[in-house]
């Protein structure tokens, strides 16, 4: 004779267990609500770590702009520029007009010296780099000043030093730049 009491399998709790929870993709909900969470932690931890190193950053380059003698300026009161902040300091004299007063820097036969046919826009007087290198910043370019300030644009840019002008050109070319490029100028 047969037993007639029914017999339960062994897999029937899991079976209940696994349909009270129910599954994503055949994945148990529970394991996908973990991973969710392990997620969501490591990214509120990635964007933290992200808004310090970025902070650190600005409060570190701050520091170096806002010192006691002036915004960018060396204890002789010379804009410290280096190529990092070259396009900042080129956009800032733009705006400003700011003409440097006349001097026996000779800006016209320097550019002649560097093979540059363009006339100067702006100029000014600047301290370059780390090692604070006297020097010029030339703003050239075959544009006027007040086309460029409207327009903005492209301008040519050239940092020499005070002897630049004065020599041989083919020996002093070369030995009186300190940089040359291109910097992008906004309109205001």
């Amino acid at each position: 004779m047969s037993d007639p009491t029914p017999r339960r399998s062994s897999s029937r709790p899991e079976d209940e267990r696994r349909s009270r929870f129910g599954t994503v993709l055949g994945i148990p909900v529970p394991l996908v609500l973990v991973a969710l969470i392990a997620s969501a932690l490591l990214g509120i931890q990635l964007a933290g770590a992200l808004e310090q190193s970025t902070s650190s950053g600005s409060r570190a380059s701050a520091a170096s702009v806002d010192s006691a003698n002036g915004s960018g300026k060396n204890s002789a009161g010379v804009p410290v520029v280096t190529e990092a902040t070259l396009g900042n300091e080129v956009q800032r004299l733009i705006d400003t007009g700011t003409i440097q007063p006349m001097t026996s820097f000779d800006a016209a036969q320097c550019l002649r010296e560097q093979g540059i046919p363009d006339s100067i826009l702006i100029m000014e007087e600047v301290a370059w780099g780390g090692e604070e290198t006297s020097g010029w910043l030339l703003v050239h370019g075959p544009m006027d000043r007040e086309t460029l300030r409207a327009n903005g644009g492209v301008v040519s840019a050239i940092v020499v030093q005070p002897a630049c002008g004065t020599a041989d050109e083919g020996a002093a070319r070369a030995e009186n730049r300190l940089w040359s490029g291109d910097v992008m100028i906004g309109s205001l």
